[in-house]
Formats: structure tokens, C-alpha cells, sequence
């Protein structure tokens, strides 16, 4: 009986120690998805599975990659300001974008794609490393989640300087939490709401990065008539110098990702060229 209980007691030390690890551990990463200097997208998954409602994940293939930048440039946010800038420099920020055209141009075909593979309950983690005019690194941060007709965009940080080497790496390494205090809250606009606590998925419990709610659906049907308003008052096959400009930019950042090839590159940008 001695022996017995002396050859069992490490096995059972063992067991303990590796429940304990994961009792501690409330998500595991998958596979990174897509990674350059700039751009970091993957997927996080819970250990425990919460039981999945609806069908199969096959409708997110219908959110294409320009679907999906015009949800990103839909979302705004507010700086908080400190009490100095307020009363003595009279410095009063107005709402931004969270994602401007760039960046949204920049992550939206990352994200769908992981999107597309995303089991339920998955959150599709970002990173985003811009460089401020002075040479400081600006981050931006956070997560997407589908569930049902929402689009829950979970942001971090918002081209929040990080000075050292540490905090680039902790915005890669753990996307969802914040290098800090938040220092800006979401402005909803249309078909959008900021959730509270209580409404927060379960999967979401562990950050404290504000979360925005998209009615994904609605808001593209609302971007779409605005595109076919404007487009019915100008002359036929006209396009205006400025959307020429995104529209070079865009193709330009896509071929030198890879997205395309260089005869795609060089075919589009002279359809586009034609039409100014």
C-alpha cells in the first residue's frame, strides 16, 4: 500500500499542475493568420466553448474585404482630454475616426479572411504599427467578433504612442488590452451601440477595451444608397480626383502586399486612370 501511494502521488501533482494552468489561462491563441512588420491579424479561442446558436459561420464570406473598411471607417471615437488641456489650454478634441482610410484599407482584407475561418465564440485579434511625424510608433489595437447580425469591435488602443520596445511588443502579444488607461470612448453613430458590462459577451471578460455593436447589415445598406445617390449626380464614368487618389492608394497598398499581381496592378490602374 506504501509503494502503491508513493508512485501515485507525482502522477496526481501532475494532473493538478496542468488543470491549474489552464483553469488560469481563459483563451489560447491560434495559428496568426496574416503578419508583416506592420499588420499582426489571428485568432483567439476560449477553452471553454459557449454553446453556439444560428448556422454555420458560411454567411461571413458575404462580407467582403470593401464591405468590411467601410464598417471600420464607420467607427468613431472621442479622445479623453486632461484637465490642464481643458480649462488652461482650451483644447477640446472632436470625434475621429477609429480606423482612418489607411488603416481600414490596411487591415480590412486581413480581417475578412479571418473572419471567414473563425469558428463561433473566436475573436479576431489586430495589430496595427503606424510612425507619428517625429518618429514615435503609433499602435492600434483590438479584436472583431460576429455574432448573428452584429459586428462587435472590441478596440484597445487607438494610436496610442509607444515609445519602447516592451509596449510595441505587449500591443502584438496581447491585443486587447490596453497600454494604460482607455483614453477615448466610441461615438455611435447609426445602427451602432457601445456596450456596457452586462451586455458584454462572455468570450469578451477578460479585457476591459470598450466594445462597439454593428448592425453590419444595415450599415452597409445605408453606405450603398449613399454611394448610389452620389454617383447618380455626376456625369457617366466620372470620378472625382479624390476618390481617384484613394482608389490608386488602395490598389497600390494591395499589390505591394501581394494581394495582386502585377498585371492585375497595372490593368486596374489604368481602367482607374481612363475614368479621371
Amino acid at each position: 500500500m506504501t509503494l502503491r501511494n508513493d508512485s501515485a502521488g507525482p502522477a496526481a501533482m501532475i494532473v493538478a499542475a496542468l488543470l491549474a494552468g489552464c483553469l488560469n489561462a481563459p483563451t489560447f491563441s491560434r495559428t496568426v493568420v496574416y503578419e508583416d512588420p506592420t499588420v499582426l491579424v489571428r485568432l483567439d479561442s476560449p477553452l471553454v466553448q459557449e454553446k453556439a446558436s444560428g448556422q454555420p459561420r458560411g454567411h461571413i464570406a458575404e462580407l467582403t474585404a470593401a464591405d468590411l473598411a467601410k464598417l471600420l471607417r464607420s467607427v468613431r471615437i472621442h479622445p479623453e482630454i486632461s484637465f490642464l488641456s481643458y480649462w488652461i489650454l482650451r483644447q477640446e478634441p472632436q470625434p475621429e475616426p477609429a480606423c482612418p482610410h489607411d488603416d481600414a484599407e490596411l487591415l480590412a482584407p486581413h480581417l475578412q479572411a479571418t473572419l471567414a475561418k473563425a469558428q463561433p465564440n473566436e475573436t479576431v485579434l489586430f495589430s496595427l504599427r503606424r510612425t507619428r511625424e517625429d518618429g514615435i510608433p503609433l499602435v492600434t489595437t483590438g479584436g472583431l467578433l460576429i455574432q448573428g447580425n452584429q459586428l462587435l469591435v472590441l478596440l484597445a488602443n487607438a494610436r496610442r504612442p509607444a515609445t519602447t520596445q516592451r509596449r510595441l511588443e505587449a500591443a502584438r502579444d496581447a491585443p486587447l488590452h490596453p497600454l494604460g488607461e482607455v483614453d477615448f470612448h466610441f461615438v455611435p453613430g447609426r445602427y451602432q451601440t457601445a456596450l456596457v458590462n452586462p451586455d458584454r459577451p462572455k468570450t469578451m471578460a477578460v479585457t476591459s477595451a470598450p466594445v462597439l455593436s454593428i448592425t453590419y447589415g444595415a450599415v452597409l445598406a445605408d453606405r450603398s444608397q449613399a454611394d448610389r445617390s452620389f454617383s447618380s449626380t455626376q456625369t457617366e464614368g466620372e470620378i472625382p480626383a479624390a476618390t481617384i487618389e484613394e482608389k490608386l492608394h488602395c490598389l497600390k497598398t494591395w499589390h505591394e502586399q501581394g494581394l495582386i499581381t502585377d498585371n492585375d496592378y497595372q490593368q486596374k490602374r489604368q481602367e482607374i486612370l481612363r475614368r479621371f
